[in-house]
């Protein structure tokens, strides 16, 4: 099995994730955004921003929406693949 390709389960997972973190970004109050280095990572998040939920709360629901109907599509998908077998 290709190792990109996701079980039901963790495909259910990665949903069930998604719809929280929508939940939370509506309801944030401000987001924090930086960057993560493969050579600083022991640093934690390097360059990072507070950005207020209006200037950038949207976007990222959105973004997470988009990806949610995504795998939404993809679990439909998995789902008819094994009703043919």
């Amino acid at each position: 099995m290709d190792p990109q390709v996701m079980t039901l389960n963790e495909l259910m997972r990665q949903i069930e994730e998604t719809e929280r973190l929508i939940a939370v970004y509506h309801n944030a109050d401000e987001v924090i955004v930086g960057t993560e280095d493969q050579i600083y990572s022991r640093r934690g998040l390097i360059n990072r921003i507070t950005l207020t939920a209006a200037e950038i709360g949207d976007q990222i629901v959105n973004i997470l929406e988009r990806r949610l109907d995504a795998m939404r599509a993809e679990l439909l998908k998995l789902e008819g693949q094994g009703e043919s077998r």
